[in-house]
């Protein structure tokens, strides 16, 4: 599965993650370190565009403080205030022209499981619902969280390396 997984992400485009559940961690109160939190992704935006990809955020999230400062974090897109993940995630594709086979989706909830059915290789992480690690490509060996994150990227930077 690894060196299939390896040679799949090479062609990945877009990575894009849920927030909650995924980017921060389960019953975690992220605005005691947003500052932080918004330094690692624009960290791993650059990351990712130094590797020729890009990195987006999915949510339904609501503007709060968090949301407002990943608004400017600059090589990271930033899609929230709607249920309704898909019909985001089309205005996206669209606008850059990348086909959701070119697409990386970690979703934690039932709400992400339209999306992740849809995008190349779908993810999870390792304490999501069981209904959507079943239904994903790859369950990543961290609960949600900053780990996650290093990890996928990780998984990029050494697909990049394979023939």
């Amino acid at each position: 599965m690894r060196s299939d997984l390896l040679a799949k992400i090479k062609g990945i485009k877009i990575f894009l993650f849920d927030l909650e559940g995924v980017l921060i961690e389960k019953d975690s109160n992220v605005e005691n370190c947003e500052d932080d939190f918004v330094k690692n992704i624009f960290n791993a935006g650059s990351i990712f565009k130094n590797c020729g990809a890009q990195l987006g955020i999915v949510t339904a999230r609501t503007h709060d403080s968090l949301i407002k400062k990943l608004k400017n974090v600059e090589d990271v897109f930033l899609l929230s205030d709607s249920l309704d993940k898909i019909s985001s995630v089309d205005l996206l594709l669209g606008a850059y022209s990348i086909d959701y086979e070119n697409v990386f989706y970690a979703g934690d909830d039932l709400l992400d499981l339209p999306l992740l059915g849809k995008c190349g290789i779908s993810a999870a992480p390792k304490d999501g619902r069981r209904e959507v690690k079943r239904a994903v490509n790859y369950v990543t060996r961290s609960n949600s969280g900053k780990k996650i994150l290093d990890e996928i990227i990780e998984l990029f930077k050494l697909s990049k390396k394979t023939g």
